[in-house]
């Protein structure tokens, strides 16, 4: 629980900057030590519970043949670059064959690679590779449905009577011929699509091209663990699951009271989380748990409180080791008292288990310009990089985000042709343009035409200028990860929650066993901010001095202490 207020921050340099709450001057110059600290666990914590995965949009990431596709060998040629970064793991978006009507989510052969990617051997070659420099790799596992063009689709509707006939969910029409519900798509439309030949419906929650597969037909679980197994076998740490809260439907299929309303589509209680999903993702869990070297599910997972969040990894831990917690990413705006409304719960009431933080993904405008305000971004990528990065649990990082790569601007996307490289348009396009490694024709993402457009932003914006300029948002990222990975308390320690008497302020501490730890400050204004922490749970601790801060060689004053506009603390402080 978060402790009450119990003092003032005080910190003096003639003291050796000592963090005093509660006390005078006087008093501070003899702290009294903390209390005893906790019995370190003796068993190491699973890697996955500290670390820091990158997501790879492998289509933009670097293209090696000039076809202006992104494939596996241009990841394996970037490894040493996300080893130097400093990232733990990375997560490959499905680069399965597929008719991409959903850019690989509809998938047509879940054991094999698309042609534009690669082989399965650059598979190999890449987890290999990934293995020597002490990077993991995961694979996006599609979960809720394939492309309308699998085999198993495809037996599916050749007759009522195949044996894979109920790997998908099929339904009668309603008695006027209709689909069986007015059950609506997250992409608009019907869920439902008929099939002239067996004069049924099937099901689809996305796209009509993604029929969703039966998860209760034994046959069909069966499958997908064996696809499990394939990767697994093949060098993947794990998988990141896609859709996973879709998995079964309500079978006495109810009518939606909420369509003529004109409500949102999304999770409803006919169509998401329904208990029966619990015991096929623990089956999936027993799956990955049987291989050795700690293997982990990362989970796409819709909630909309933190007790639903906290049943998807499981009454006993044993469903989804890693839910992604999309109620701290969708806070809007730069905002630190929602923010902290969403990390206090996070930090507390998931009974101990790894929180997983993260802002930009493959279907999410980046960070850069959601929350930047257009003349402080990069002080503002500051600010979201270090608080992802600084809280305990996983942290997930997009491609790009380190060097602050903005989504493409609306007349960029204008006049794209469709044809071989890209068969539709979408409205995430702006989020998946192609890594900008360096100024030029190609951004040294390719040497031929690119599938989606190089950002114009690219000729400031890139890898190769930020990483020749030490005082960059690149070496800013490295840093964080850096100190994610040498400070003990940054590592696994616990998660403190202060209060910084100003709603405009961030405040928050890392402690480890020893007592030792990290104080983070965070203004999240254009303004400067004083602060007035409180909340330590016992007696304050000596200042170790400063860690980080986004305004070097900047000198508080601790009697008064002053945030500047968009400022970052990291205040190292040592157990008494």
């Amino acid at each position: 629980m978060i402790t009450p207020k119990i003092g003032k921050f005080a910190l003096t340099a003639a003291l050796g900057m000592v963090l005093a709450l509660g006390a005078s001057p006087a008093q501070a110059a003899q702290p009294a030590p903390l209390a005893p600290p906790a019995k370190a666990v003796a068993k190491p914590q699973p890697w996955w519970t500290h670390a820091v995965i990158y997501e790879i949009y492998p289509r933009s990431f670097q293209d090696t043949n000039g076809d202006g596709i992104g494939d596996l060998n241009g990841v394996t040629r970037r490894l040493d670059y996300l080893r130097d970064l400093g990232v733990d793991a990375i997560w490959l978006t499905p680069f399965y064959p597929s008719p991409n009507a959903d850019f690989g989510y509809d998938v047509s052969d879940y054991t094999a690679v698309a042609p534009e990617y690669g082989t399965m051997a650059d598979w190999d070659r890449l987890t290999r590779e990934a293995r020597k420099r002490g990077i993991r790799v995961l694979v996006d596992l599609v979960l809720n449905h394939s492309s309308d063009q699998h085999p198993w689709f495809r037996e599916s509707r050749s007759s009522r009577s195949n044996p894979k006939r109920d790997w998908y969910v099929w339904h009668d029409p309603a008695p006027d011929g209709g689909p069986p519900t007015n059950w609506q798509s997250i992409f608009g439309g019907s869920t439902w699509e008929y099939d002239k030949p067996t004069g049924q419906y099937y099901y689809h929650i996305f796209l009509k091209e993604q029929p969703d597969l039966n998860w209760a037909n034994p046959g069909l679980q069966k499958a997908m663990h064996d696809v499990a197994r394939f990767w697994l076998n093949h060098g993947a740490s794990g998988f990141r699951l896609d859709a996973t809260p879709y998995l079964f439907e309500d079978t006495n299929w109810p009518q939606d009271p909420d369509v003529k309303s004109g409500a949102p589509v999304g999770l409803k209680p006919y169509n998401s989380n329904l208990p029966a999903t619990r015991a096929a993702l623990r089956g999936l869990r027993k799956v990955v748990d049987s291989f050795p070297g700690e293997r982990v599910l990362l989970g796409e997972n819709a909630i909309s409180s933190i007790a639903d969040l906290r049943k998807v990894y499981g009454a006993k831990g044993d469903e989804i080791n890693l839910p992604m917690d999309f109620l701290y990413k969708d806070v809007a705006g730069l905002n630190a008292s929602a923010f902290k409304a969403r990390i206090d719960e996070a930090e507390l009431k998931l009974d101990g288990l790894p929180p997983v933080f993260h802002f930009s993904n493959h279907d999410t405008p980046r960070q850069w310009g959601r929350f930047g305000d257009g003349r402080h971004n990069d002080r503002i990528a500051r600010i979201t990089a270090a608080m992802t990065l600084t809280l305990r649990g996983t942290a997930l990082m997009y491609y790009g985000e380190e060097i602050g790569m903005p989504d493409l601007a609306p007349d960029e996307l204008r006049g794209i042709p469709l044809g071989p490289k890209r068969k539709v348009a979408d409205n995430r396009d702006p989020e998946r343009s192609p890594m900008q490694w360096r100024a030029g024709k190609g951004a040294g993402f390719t040497t031929g035409e690119p599938w989606l457009p190089v950002g114009r932003s690219a000729a400031s914006v890139n890898v190769e200028d930020q990483r020749a300029d030490k005082g960059s948002l690149y070496h800013w990222y490295a840093r964080l990860l850096q100190l994610r990975k040498t400070n003990a308390a940054m590592r696994s320690g616990a998660y403190i929650p202060l209060e910084s008497g100003n709603a405009q302020v961030l405040a928050y501490a890392r402690r480890d066993a020893a007592g030792n730890g990290v104080l983070v400050l965070l203004n999240m204004s254009g303004q400067p901010q004083t602060l007035s922490i409180s909340g330590w749970p016992d007696r304050v601790p000596v200042s170790g001095g400063m860690l980080m801060s986004s305004e070097p060689g900047a000198v508080m004053d601790w009697q008064r202490p002053v945030l500047e506009p968009f400022g970052v603390r990291l205040v190292g402080f040592k157990g008494g």
